[in-house]
């Protein structure tokens, strides 16, 4: 019991410890004298320090926007702003993660350090206590292990409304996060974003982990011996053990559905304390323990089960894929509604992609604006570039292919444009003849560009959320590398990676694949 013990005791530590970083002190005590830990405390706090400026930055500059002369000039500093917030919280994240992984492995190895006598006080033999654990047929019939892992509960609650409190406050971020991915208009803006929103689940899910090595194991402790306990007792009528029973049948299946939250354990846990409750009053009332009975009812008139339901339910926050990379053949309408634009401002910027091969057809090349967009003659879709001599290129369509892109550009020159094919190379331009040549290596080796990208290590649990096990065995096997939650329907894949060659990602998918109930899968970048 004395390992029970120590192992809450120490993780009440940990979510002690969630407190703001203050310069140069270690959240773990004992922890002082690691250089690393110690390092990326200071750089935390360096990173939200540049965060509240940017963020500060980024709210003066919205309120000025409505005046600004020059709004295309502040609306660009905003995005840049904004993609720089959001690298800066992309690197909190990293380096909050790493400090999280340190102190687990810090409270690990020493959680046999500490020992706790008591644990629940002087144990009584009377029937009219508060206390239904100290009653004499509780005391008689639980062994003394039992009863101070019993005596831990109100603690433990305790700093179950602390992990829903941090969860919030995730979660809040991840919906902040969902409208500016919605709303951006920079393709490293919304890329940077879904990396962001994986992390934050991540983030989720590492902190709703933590109610396995609390709450579970006092429920599954309890909800085991009270099973015997009711069955001893006897004289508890047939109506109440089939309700009791129809309750844990209830409480199963919302496990089983709380997969598709972010906090599954979180999401389960009213139903949970409030099967307990039910089981502890009807032994409670079965007794004769009037007492204990008025205390387990008002604390059950307190806990609502359904307005902590509402509270503790975290849904899935979905990220469709979006990409501004244009990718489509060049059409002619009269019909405005059916371009990508309706005036010569809103023709969207020309975005390309960061890796690989693009190709577009230069339709027109202006020193000044276009005065209309009959200049493009009903041409869509349309995509401008501002070049650095000043001028400002406008193209049309977008192509994987030089034959594609130099049909369309024999096309544009039939309509009267001057046209020409633009070519770009993992997100530069480039010539059309180095693009042909980068094509032909491609097609006749088609994995080395993937290769060149390197490997993660797919993970598909049974359950929908990434067990405890697994996630220690990530990070011992795999320090540093980024696990990456996404979520389609009913099935949820954590990525690992990025690993240099396949061998390493094969390592670890290895043992990983001995787990039960998981999917391993080994994918190029």
């Amino acid at each position: 019991m004395i390992r029970y013990l120590s192992q809450f005791l120490l993780i009440f530590a940990l979510l002690g410890s969630v407190s703001a970083v203050r310069a140069q002190k270690a959240r773990i005590a004992g922890l002082e004298q690691n250089e690393e830990y110690m390092e990326l405390l200071r750089q935390q706090q360096a990173l939200k320090a540049r965060e509240d400026s940017a963020a500060q930055q980024i709210t003066r500059d919205r309120q000025m926007f409505d005046q600004s002369a020059n709004k295309a000039a502040l609306g660009e500093e905003i995005v840049r702003l904004e993609g720089e917030l959001f690298e800066i919280r992309n690197q909190i994240g990293k380096v909050t993660a790493r400090v999280t992984a340190i102190e687990q492995e810090y409270i690990i190895s020493h959680m046999d350090e500490t020992s706790s006598s008591g644990g629940g006080g002087s144990v009584q033999s009377g029937e009219g206590v508060r206390s239904l654990l100290a009653n004499s047929f509780f005391v008689s019939n639980l062994s003394k292990n039992d009863l101070t892992l019993f005596a831990l509960t109100p603690r433990v609650e305790a700093e179950v409304v602390k992990i829903d409190g941090r969860i919030e406050d995730l979660y809040s971020q991840l919906e902040r996060v969902k409208r500016q991915y919605d709303a951006a208009k920079d393709q490293d803006l919304i890329d940077s974003l879904l990396v962001r929103s994986g992390e934050l689940k991540e983030q989720i899910e590492q902190v709703d982990a933590l109610m396995e090595r609390l709450w579970l194991q006092i429920y599954n402790r309890k909800l085991d011996r009270y099973l015997v306990l009711v069955d001893k007792i006897g004289t508890i009528d047939r109506l109440q053990l089939e309700q009791l029973d129809q309750e844990s049948r209830q409480v199963r299946r919302a496990e089983g559905l709380a997969g598709e939250q972010l906090a599954p354990l979180v999401a389960t846990y009213p139903l949970q304390k409030r099967l307990v409750l039910d089981y502890e009053l009807t032994m409670a009332r079965a007794l004769g323990l009037s007492l204990a009975a008025d205390s387990l009812a008002a604390e059950q008139k307190k806990f609502n089960a359904e307005e902590w339901s509402k509270q503790m339910t975290y849904p899935d926050v979905s990220f469709a894929p979006r990409s501004m990379v244009v990718y489509g053949e060049i059409s002619r309408t009269d019909d405005v509604a059916q371009r990508n634009y309706t005036t010569v401002d809103d023709v969207p910027q020309l975005q390309v992609p960061k890796r690989g091969l693009y190709y577009t057809v230069q339709i027109a090349l202006y020193t000044t604006q276009p005065k209309s967009i009959a200049a493009f003659k009903g041409v869509t879709p349309v995509m401008a570039q501002r070049l650095g001599n000043g001028q400002t290129r406008y193209v049309a369509g977008g192509f994987t292919t030089y034959a594609e892109a130099q049909a369309a550009a024999t096309q544009m020159t039939r309509t009267g444009f001057r046209a020409s094919v633009v070519a770009f190379s993992d997100g530069q331009q480039t010539t059309v003849a180095k693009a042909k040549a980068l094509e032909s290596a491609v097609t006749a080796n088609p994995d080395g560009e993937a290769q060149g990208g390197g490997y993660s290590v797919e993970i598909t649990p049974a359950e929908l959320r990434l067990p405890t096990a697994l996630r220690e065995m990530i990070t011992q096997r795999a320090p540093g590398k980024t696990i990456v939650r996404r979520s389609s329907g009913n099935v949820v894949t954590y990525s690992v990676g990025a690993f240099a060659t396949r061998a390493e990602a094969d390592a670890l998918a290895e043992v990983l694949g001995s787990q039960p109930n998981v999917k391993i899968n080994v994918t190029a970048l």
